[in-house]
């Protein structure tokens, strides 16, 4: 589920339970409530998550009976169990606006067909398969355009060897006017490859600035498409017929 709609669902569902007021509103729309809480945690951070356990433990009844009890005390323990889930609702619209569910991806400023293929895993906040398929998908990309380059041997270059081969002074895709411009092109190719493409092409990773990274990983594959598709358009056209 993408954050932002896990954080719209959840914010409902924590007005919903002020609507609980009293042990007596124990019933089908209680416990259609708490249902709704539990996948809307279980979509948003998987089902074996913190967060659905710790609302799962939730009590809305007193620990302790005795006889004679008082309604008044039903109501307090429940208005408690109230309280409590709230809180866990709250703390996890907090958790998913840290990741960045309230701040859509303007998906205008990358690359369209690139935008296409991760767009999924964008939306639902994967941020370690996003920088992957990035990776994955640029080079494929750079590669099916130039014509599948090839070494000495016959084999399909990749990774560092096919960037220095697409952007080389002598191809007909290297980029830029200027032989130092040209140069410049040929190492951001070679160190995305390098930096990047090596690690995220084999292993999705797990980090706290997952977005953060992701969309650098996914501005830098744009980029180098959308540059080879200004200054080579026509050629890349006949290429992809």
């Amino acid at each position: 589920m993408r954050p932002a709609v896990a954080i719209e669902e959840l914010t409902k569902l924590k007005e919903e339970a002020g609507t609980f007021t009293r042990s007596n509103d124990f019933g089908s729309g209680f416990t259609s409530w708490e249902n709704r809480v539990r996948a809307v945690l279980s979509r948003a951070f998987g089902a074996e998550s913190g967060q659905v356990e710790r609302f799962g433990k939730i009590s809305y009844s007193p620990w302790v009976f005795y006889d004679g009890m008082s309604q008044a005390e039903h109501d307090r323990s429940f208005r408690s169990g109230i309280s409590e889930a709230q809180g866990v609702i709250e703390a996890a619209i907090y958790e998913l606006r840290l990741i960045g569910g309230d701040e859509p991806v303007d998906e205008h400023a990358y690359d369209p067909d690139l935008w296409a293929h991760v767009k999924t895993e964008v939306e639902d906040g994967e941020w370690g398969k996003v920088a992957s398929q990035t990776a994955i998908f640029v080079e494929n990309h750079v590669r099916t355009w130039a014509g599948n380059p090839q070494d000495r041997n016959g084999n399909n270059l990749v990774g560092k060897a096919l960037y220095l081969k697409v952007f080389d002074d002598a191809s007909d895709y290297r980029l830029g006017r200027q032989a130092s411009e040209r140069e410049g092109w040929r190492y951001l190719g070679m160190g995305f490859a390098q930096a990047l493409s090596n690690v995220d092409r084999h292993r999705i990773q797990t980090r706290d600035d997952a977005k953060r990274y992701a969309l650098g990983v996914l501005g830098l594959g744009s980029l180098l498409l959308t540059q080879l598709r200004y200054e080579h358009g026509d050629i890349l056209q006949k290429a992809a017929e």
